[in-house]
């Protein structure tokens, strides 16, 4: 999977070279910052690449999920009480909760991967309930209801967080780019453009989506931990719809099978989410003369802004933003070269 030639064809080709550039901006900007609120915008994007690139890669098996914050609930809740309660460093407790997320998305993954991939989505979404459900019920362990405050990972400042999350995202994304250049890649890839003709040539397809599943359970888990001690807080909020569709709308913005994708996405929804936080209470105020009911108990108006973009995404660009710049890229180099 990582051999010498797989890194000499990512460095050679263009997206190898686009992807070394975006890292190296990503070391470069923090350092050029003045302003707090920025490092936390960006520190969520890398966790949220991360975690949208965990959906994707089910996504690109065949796959869907609405009840993905269930696993990014139980690796933040089970990293930071592994801390609280048993003095485990966060360190090592945000790989051990990464893997429990894994070995329970396993025990569903074994009785559900044969369903086909939106009746395994309506399950996800139902676990996600229940998982939210017990975490309430289970208060006296969890302090779900109250939440409570999390402790630091190795270092309570923004700075080191926000490198310690770009090493951890660039590890994530590689693996994830190594496994869908290998064979379990391709078997994906098989499966999700036509499952029936995949079984036929003889590939053991719930073997494969169970592969996909665990992995995807992992990295959800794994984003779900640091984002945790990224907060220094953790709630019953965290298994919210919202956390669900979140990773979605990524893949899909940013394009779904591409590991670019949730990158892109991460950076747009992140940047237009805390845009439309930032000036909600103004458009509430704006619009509550005109629509009073809607404004006062209807869903926050980040949340239909957010509903709109992705509408517009989706109809205007069915490949995601990926696909759009895909085209300048190549219009440039055409232009270039026809310049010469």
């Amino acid at each position: 999977m990582f051999t010498k030639e797989n890194l000499l064809k990512l460095i050679k080709n263009t997206k190898g070279r686009l992807a070394l550039l975006a890292i190296a901006v990503s070391l470069v900007i923090p350092l050029l910052l003045s302003d707090n609120y920025m490092l936390h915008i960006l520190t969520l994007i890398v966790i949220f690449t991360i975690y949208a690139s965990s959906w994707n890669l089910l996504a690109s098996s065949g796959q869907g999920s609405l009840g993905h914050a269930a696993f990014l609930g139980i690796g933040g809740f089970t990293s930071s009480l592994l801390a609280i309660n048993l003095g485990i460093p966060p360190i090592v407790g945000i790989f051990l909760a990464a893997t429990l997320s894994a070995a329970i998305g396993f025990l569903i993954g074994i009785t559900c991967v044969r369903l086909k991939a939106w009746f395994l989505a309506m399950v996800t979404f139902g676990f996600s309930i229940i998982a939210s459900t017990l975490f309430s019920e289970f208060d006296e362990v969890t302090h779900a209801i109250l939440g409570f405050r999390t402790p630091p990972l190795l270092f309570s400042s923004r700075l080191p967080f926000y490198y310690f999350a770009v090493l951890i995202s660039i590890a994530c994304v590689a693996v994830l780019y190594f496994i869908m250049k290998s064979k379990m890649g391709l078997a994906f890839k098989a499966i999700h453009q036509n499952e029936a003709e995949a079984r036929m040539i003889g590939l053991n397809t719930a073997k494969y989506k169970l592969y996909a599943f665990v992995l995807s359970t992992f990295f959800a888990g794994l984003s779900g931990a640091i984002y945790a001690h990224f907060q220094r807080y953790i709630h019953i909020s965290i298994f919210s719809a919202d956390n669900s569709f979140m990773p979605l709308m990524m893949s899909v913005i940013g394009g779904l099978g591409t590991i670019e994708g949730p990158v892109i996405g991460s950076v747009i929804m992140v940047f237009i989410d805390h845009f439309l936080i930032n000036i909600d209470p103004f458009l509430n105020s704006a619009l509550s003369p005109l629509f009073p009911a809607v404004s006062n108990v209807g869903p926050n108006i980040r949340l239909v802004g957010l509903g709109i973009f992705l509408v517009i995404v989706v109809i205007l660009l069915p490949k995601g933003i990926t696909s759009l710049l895909r085209k300048l890229y190549y219009y440039v180099r055409t232009e270039i070269i026809q310049s010469e």
